[in-house]
């Protein structure tokens, strides 16, 4: 049984501790939670990247992997995150839990300390961070915003969510642009890194067996004390009910070989703040979340229009993605089959055996994550940006209790916004 504790450590820092002794690896996590876009986006993407190559008694890649090592083989990764329209910056580890080694007394303690030294004492060369340091990792976001569109099945919904929340700032992405990216200085990086520490939410994460006021006391020492006076970011994301406008229809020509078709709908107000987001998450299910999908049985399997269906609610913003790649010629034969699905499921044309199905599944998926602290620590995350405290188990038990009047309402709540068809060029 899990065990799950919040705390505020002071103004602005909170800390979510997941108690179990079900895994032999504790999982810890310290970001920024900041405003997403601005005229900072480019910087704060690359910060962590550059605050992971060294500290000031630690100045670099070989002197951190050395502590690391010393440490039971922990591992830090630096991570940047679109949490709605929230961006957390920042970093992730995972130790051996001191319970589960002999002699490991003191390996969490260690692990934070480390943490805080990475994000609040970097290694800095005349008051800014090192030119080189900056330079590599400029190149680096440089290249990870160019290489978005190697891969057409991720950047298809990508495209689409610009194209769609163009007046909204999750439309916009957590990497910032490459005209901003070119822009990186290690003078304006580090610019930029007083103005998170004096902006940003802190949230802290840990999953392991060690009780949470232990590893509240052990964050307490470890933090630097915020200023009473600094006015800390509060998350917050606008859910859009209705589209603002009548459905549009983009066509895009790149050169893919397979096109890729993406369907956009706004929810009608379902999200992780709002509305019945449990029955939305089962009408997703039932019509494209899984292979007894409509979307994967008729329009995939029976009509052989795709190569793959499938429909993700993003719960954060309250928006509904099909995403499926298709012949150029099957355009629109395919858009016009994707929403006759969803008609039917307007219709109540919903079998007792799709639902049984689609609550197995969403159930099973919230079962898996319960074993998977990674997973655990992801989902705790997007609670806390959100300001909600539901757990996975509680989310089974909603699940439990949906009806299928609700799973059809979810589904006449759902309004087409937005279509996107990424055309295989010369095709």
């Amino acid at each position: 049984m899990q065990q799950v504790t919040r705390t505020i450590l002071s103004e602005g820092v909170g800390l979510t501790c997941v108690t179990t002794a079900k895994f032999k690896r504790a999982v810890l996590r310290a970001v920024l939670l900041l405003p997403l876009g601005g005229e900072d986006a480019a910087l704060r993407a690359v910060l962590p990247q550059v605050l992971r190559r060294g500290t000031r008694t630690l100045p670099d890649l070989r002197a951190i992997g050395a502590a690391l090592d010393e440490k039971y083989g922990a591992r830090i990764e630096s991570a940047v995150r679109k949490e709605g329209e929230t961006l957390a910056v920042g970093f992730l580890s995972d130790c051996i839990d001191e319970a589960c080694a002999p002699g490991a007394d003191g390996l969490t303690a260690s692990v934070i300390e480390l943490l805080a030294a990475l994000l609040y004492d970097p290694c800095l060369t005349d008051g800014a961070f090192r030119a080189d340091y900056t330079a590599a990792e400029q190149q680096n976001l440089l290249d990870r915003i160019a290489a978005q569109k190697n891969d057409p099945r991720a950047y298809a919904p990508k495209r689409l969510t610009e194209l769609m929340c163009a007046d909204e700032v999750y439309g916009l992405s957590a990497l910032g642009t490459a005209e901003q990216a070119e822009q990186i200085t290690p003078q304006a990086l580090y610019a930029a890194y007083r103005r998170a520490l004096d902006e940003a939410r802190i949230e802290l994460f840990y999953c392991g067996t060690m009780q949470p006021e232990a590893v509240a006391s052990l964050f307490a020492a470890a933090l630097p004390a915020r200023l009473a006076q600094a006015e800390t970011y509060t998350p917050h994301t606008v859910v859009r009910a209705r589209p603002a406008e009548a459905a549009r229809e983009i066509v895009e020509e790149e050169p893919v070989g397979q096109g890729k078709l993406s369907l956009g709908f706004r929810t009608g107000g379902a999200s992780l703040t709002g509305g019945d987001p449990v029955a939305y998450w089962l009408f997703q299910t039932v019509y494209g979340g899984s292979t007894s999908a409509k979307l994967f049985l008729n329009v995939r399997e029976k009509k052989s229009l795709c190569y793959y269906a499938s429909a993700q609610f993003m719960a954060h913003k309250g928006l509904l993605l099909v995403n499926s790649g298709i012949e150029n010629k099957d355009f629109a034969v395919a858009r016009d089959e994707i929403l006759h699905q969803l008609a039917l499921c307007r219709q109540g044309d919903i079998t007792g055996e799709e639902l049984a199905a689609a609550r197995a599944a969403l159930m099973t998926g919230w079962r898996a994550m319960l074993d998977d602290p990674l997973a655990l620590e992801r989902y705790w995350l997007a609670q806390a940006v959100a300001g909600t405290q539901i757990s996975p188990e509680a989310r089974i038990e909603q699940v439990r209790q949906v009806t299928q009047e609700a799973v059809v309402q979810a589904a006449r709540d759902t309004t087409l916004d937005t279509v996107y068809f990424m055309k295989g060029a010369g095709k």
